[in-house]
């Protein structure tokens, strides 16, 4: 019970703290605690509260996820302690980071995975005395902390700490080492009476637990080496990665890393400060706490898109969920080929291109504090616009969502466009209104296929101006892999030369990898020589692709099709031998059954 106590007394006090912040009382270093000792067997109260504070978006208030557990007694709970702390859902919105720690699904996650009972929750869900009570000496915690002086967090000065004019000589300082060296760091009214008996003196008597608490931590870490520079680099990395995840795949990456480097450490390998020996502790234990989640979140999301999209499911080496916007969910069949793989306009008011490519493959945005601390976005400005293309998969209706913008803060208005060749462009509508997926059924005959999106903001500011887009996934998509002519066959000829065959037997590698599908080979030809000759040539061209590629995947999971187009479709204006020989070529697309 005395855990859970204290765990949701943290959750007040934090937003009491980030109601301090919007009032502009106090600074962000004011804010910082130091982690506890480290032989604690669970995660300390400060442990806890300095993790969550750096935890950021994950902890969303907006999570739309359909399967989460809104109207448990856990969750009820913790909405009580919110209203009794005097913030609100519209208020909380100006706690900056701390405005987004209201997932109780992942809050209760972090509970259970400190040891707390839910019987222990539902003792207290079942008394409301004991909430108000403790939502009140959260808030008075939180002021003693922030008023004292910053120097020393106690009512008591450096001075009478060190000094050793005392009836005994000893100073409190050597009596506080004395009795934690036999008893432990913590503190207790026992402990605060040896400390005075040893040192002749009555001032420990006289602090509360919690004022004593904050002298004898100073004391416990006044020797302790301090993190290099290049650590408290790292640490400084690891707050912002570990609190801002996109994916199980990246959370698993992450904790990897996390206990290789703690293994290096224990073992010798690696040298390491107290600091960040517990900062990588901790942020092992919150990345555990994150990926127990995600996974909760990616199997809900995978069972829905494969109950409306059976034959879209290619198996599990290829999908993947992301963490898209208001914490939402987001899986996708063709996982990390789904992303735009490169940009091909972009127009900014301010001339602001240089992070254009931050639009490009899987999320990454990591946020700070404030809007310089921002990375891995690229702003279209007010009115701006750009355009992205699919090279490796293509964009194509399914039933539910077929594309996904990740965008941070709210979805700002913006106007979307998709287009098959990057000329003709099919008007899709507006995206607002926290909505950042997008049906294109309404718009399109079933089975076209689109290589390019274009976004243009509509001008609504915000603390960046523009539409804020990490990435762009199509959720309905098709494999698309292409292979120069040259590579495959001899001018003029459609049997495969040898080096052909090898090229095909590592693009099989790719699609065995879907286990199922539409398989469509269509070849192309530059415009030299006669319209017919050239279809002719691309047909045969494709069916000799089509034959060796049954040959090195005899799966019955896949159905062919052969296509010829000639010199139809250019990928580019046949107008010089560079450009001719890219459209000589032939593409292979596996579509959804």
């Amino acid at each position: 019970m005395r855990n859970y106590l204290i765990y949701l007394t943290l959750f007040v006090l934090i937003l009491s703290c980030g109601e301090t912040k919007k009032n502009g009382e106090i600074s962000e270093e004011q804010l910082e605690l130091q982690p506890d000792r480290d032989d604690e067997p669970n995660i300390s109260s400060d442990d806890l509260e300095k993790s969550m504070e750096q935890l950021g978006d994950l902890f969303d208030k907006g999570n739309s996820d359909d399967n989460s557990d809104n109207d448990s007694p856990e969750t009820n709970a913790l909405k009580k302690l919110l209203e009794m702390s005097g913030a609100d859902s519209q208020g909380s919105e100006d706690l900056g980071s701390f405005g987004e720690l209201l997932n109780t699904d992942a809050i209760l996650n972090l509970l259970e995975a400190s040891g707390v009972s839910r019987e222990e929750m539902q003792k207290l869900i079942n008394n409301p005395d004991s909430l108000k009570i403790l939502a009140q000496a959260a808030i008075e915690s939180r002021k003693l902390e922030l008023y004292n002086e910053p120097e020393l967090k106690g009512k008591v000065s450096k001075e009478q700490l060190t000094s050793k004019n005392t009836p005994t000589g000893v100073s409190l300082e050597e009596a506080i080492l004395i009795v934690q060296a036999e008893s432990g760091p913590e503190a207790t009214i026992a402990k605060l009476k040896t400390i005075d008996s040893l040192a002749g003196t009555n001032v420990m008597e006289k602090l509360d637990l919690t004022e004593a608490g904050y002298v004898m931590r100073d004391i416990e870490h006044k020797d302790e080496e301090p993190p290099t520079v290049e650590e408290t680099k790292k640490m400084e990395v690891l707050k912002k990665v570990t609190g801002q995840l996109h994916s199980v795949k990246e959370a698993d990456k992450v904790l990897a890393d996390l206990e290789k480097t703690e293994n290096d450490i224990n073992s010798g390998e690696l040298k390491a400060s107290p600091s960040y020996q517990k900062t990588i502790k901790y942020r092992k234990q919150i990345a555990k706490v994150f990926q127990k989640d995600f996974e909760r979140k990616a199997k809900a999301a995978k069972d829905k898109f494969k109950k409306l999209n059976p034959n879209l499911y290619f198996g599990e080496e290829t999908g993947e969920t992301y963490v898209g916007h208001m914490n939402k969910a987001v899986y996708l069949p063709l996982g990390q080929l789904s992303f735009a793989d490169q940009v091909v306009k972009s127009n900014h008011p301010l001339l602001k291109t240089q992070d254009v490519n931050n639009v490009i493959g899987e999320p990454d945005v990591l946020k700070g504090f404030d809007i310089e601390d921002i990375t891995g976005i690229h702003s279209l400005g007010l009115g701006g616009s750009i355009t992205v293309q699919f090279t490796d998969n293509a964009l194509t209706d399914v039933n539910g969502p077929d594309l996904y913008i990740f965008e941070i803060g709210q979805v700002e208005p913006t106007d979307l466009e998709i287009s098959k060749d990057g000329k003709k462009w099919i008007p899709v509508g507006k995206i607002d209104g926290g909505v950042a997926e997008v049906d294109i059924s309404p718009f399109v005959k079933q089975g076209e296929l689109f290589y390019y999106v274009r976004l243009t903001d509509l001008k609504m500011k915000s603390g960046l101006p523009g539409a804020d887009v990490d990435a762009i996934a199509a959720i309905g998509a098709a494999m698309r892999l292409n292979l120069d002519s040259k590579v495959l066959f001899e001018t003029g000829k459609s049997n495969l030369k040898p080096e052909g065959r090898i090229a095909l037997k590592e693009l099989a590698k790719n699609i065995v990898v879907l286990k199922k599908g539409n398989v469509v080979v269509a070849g192309h030809t530059d415009d030299v020589g006669s319209v017919e000759t050239n279809q002719k040539l691309s047909l045969a061209r494709a069916k000799s692709v089509s034959a060796e590629l049954k040959k090195l995947i005899p799966s019955s999971g896949f159905r062919w099709k052969e296509k010829g187009f000639g010199e139809s479709q250019p990928l580019v204006v046949n107008d010089t031998d560079e450009n001719r020989a890219k459209n000589r070529r032939v593409d292979v697309l596996i579509l959804p059954n």
